[in-house]
């Protein structure tokens, strides 16, 4: 499993290499196109600079996308994080407050059932919204009409 910290790695290289393919590419199809205009008599010296200046400005504009991109994440993760805190809290107090009235119940049956109850609601709770190790990457509670 990938800490924070080498998952924040990962992601700023991989978007490395994307920004760097695409800057390739555009470069690629720039020169190819400055070629015909060569051939139609066009100066070559003059563009190649400009090859440059369009691979740059075409990079400059995917890395900003892709960081925007990667914020959104972020943030689209914290969100997720914030609402399974509060389901949990929420299912969490309130098997906590049966347990609580149950103290004052004079028959020990009928405290030990409401125990156990609580005791399975708080294991049901943390089953279904604590995600997996498997799962970590995958949004299941985020919220439609945030976006």
């Amino acid at each position: 499993m990938l800490t924070d910290s080498k998952l924040a790695d990962w992601s700023a290289s991989r978007r490395r290499i994307s920004v760097a393919i695409f800057a390739l590419l555009l470069f690629s199809a720039h020169f190819a196109l400055i070629q015909i205009l060569t051939w139609r008599g066009v100066s070559e010296g003059t563009t190649l600079i400009d090859d440059f200046a369009v691979a740059f400005l075409g990079a400059a504009a995917l890395w900003f996308f892709l960081t925007l991109q990667a914020e959104r994440q972020e943030i689209a993760h914290a969100r997720e994080r914030m609402i399974v805190t509060a389901e949990l809290n929420h299912h969490i107090r309130r098997a906590m407050s049966v347990v609580a009235t149950s103290v004052v119940l004079p028959n020990e049956e009928d405290r030990l059932r409401l125990v156990d109850e609580a005791v399975e609601h708080i294991d049901h709770v943390l089953m279904d919204l604590v995600p997996t190790a498997g799962e970590q990457d995958r949004l299941r509670f985020y919220l439609e009409q945030s976006r």
